[in-house]
């Protein structure tokens, strides 16, 4: 699903950092919301996200808003649920609603930061709406030096958090993916004193949050998987997607994952595994199956193609091509750039067929 040119977007699916000074925190918990019925259609939410039952996902969510007005995680979690939905289907975010969702959840995070005993929670939820509206602006075109810079504007928000809960492993999903990112497409200046190497304390972090985090741990090992295949750690990228996909057996984003770390270890069969999947994968909640069908069926005829497996990559490679004059209005750029590649490799591999 991703190539190299647009892994960097992924990576700031979260654009947060932290840079930790001497304060006394208020509260050394764990996050965790404080009412266990919120917490409950949160966690079932982002459950039924996570098993791309979307429809559900998005209904807890307005349950959640409607019976909690005044707390902002149900906002949040149905933005964050959209944009999940954007990059499955590799369409545009929904607006206003996506923008008005994070807005209304920094508005009610400032509010809870007015109160001692809420400060914490309510700068995480500043932080967290600031820095997709970020990623959504980010997204829409701009470079990965603009998207440094609205990271880092974002991230005094989750500073204050982390400075009041230490223990707050939400908050490290977005620092450790920024940590790594803003490390790695700086790394023609960490020779200097200014510039500090962090991917491996971003990886680390990534790696507590995943392994603790209330309600961001998937997008921790989403994270970290991509961050494998930019380091070339095949292995561990297949077994961290192996392991969350265990749970989420049909999540395309964590196939995808799976996919391109198998294909760059050049294990064509377990990539090509991992594409059937995705293809299968296909039901009544995908609402834009132009890019899941194109893309999957591409990469299956290339993969059979180097398992010689011509019969399979002939047929596949037919159907992706007899769609070649088909539209891809509504896709968002990557998506279009991504599928007039795989038509350029499909057409090549068939001339070699004949």
């Amino acid at each position: 699903m991703r190539d190299t040119t647009s892994k960097t977007l992924h990576a700031f699916i979260l654009i947060l950092s932290c840079i930790l000074t001497v304060v006394q925190p208020v509260d050394t918990q764990a996050q965790h919301i404080p009412d266990d019925s919120l917490h409950t259609m949160i966690v079932r939410g982002i459950r039924l996200s996570g098993s791309q039952e979307y429809r559900a996902a998005l209904s807890e969510f307005d349950r959640a808003i409607q019976a909690f007005p005044s707390h902002p995680a149900g906002y949040l979690n149905k933005a964050i649920l959209l944009q999940v939905m954007s990059l499955d289907f590799e369409s545009p975010v929904r607006m206003p609603a996506y923008l008005d969702l994070l807005e209304r959840s920094e508005s009610l995070g400032e509010h809870m930061a007015k109160q001692r005993e809420t400060e914490a929670e309510g700068w995480y939820y500043v932080g967290m709406a600031r820095s997709y509206i970020a990623y959504y602006n980010f997204r829409d075109g701009e470079n990965w030096i603009s998207g440094l810079s609205h990271g880092l504007t974002a991230t005094g928000y989750l500073e204050d958090c982390l400075e009041l809960n230490p223990r707050a492993y939400d908050a490290m999903t977005g620092i450790g993916t920024y940590k790594y990112w803003k490390s790695q497409n700086m790394s023609f200046l960490t020779w200097t004193p200014l510039v500090d190497d962090e991917r491996e304390t971003g990886i680390r972090m990534l790696r507590r949050a995943e392994n603790r985090a209330e309600y961001t741990a998937q997008q921790a090992t989403n994270s970290l998987i991509w961050i494998y295949i930019e380091e070339e750690r095949w292995d561990d990228a297949i077994e961290s997607a192996r392991n969350i996909l265990r749970r989420f057996p049909h999540n395309r984003l964590f196939l995808w994952g799976l996919a391109s770390a198998a294909e760059g270890k050049e294990d064509w069969a377990t990539a090509r595994r991992a594409y059937e999947r995705i293809r299968d994968s296909i039901d009544d909640e995908v609402s834009e199956t132009r890019y899941i069908e194109l893309q999957s069926r591409a990469k299956i005829a290339l993969m059979s193609f180097l398992l010689e497996d011509f019969t399979t990559a002939r047929k596949e490679g037919q159907w992706v091509l007899s769609r070649r004059t088909a539209s891809l209005d509504g896709l968002t750029e990557d998506a279009r750039d991504r599928i007039g590649r795989r038509f350029e490799e499909v057409e090549e591999m068939m001339e070699d067929l004949d």
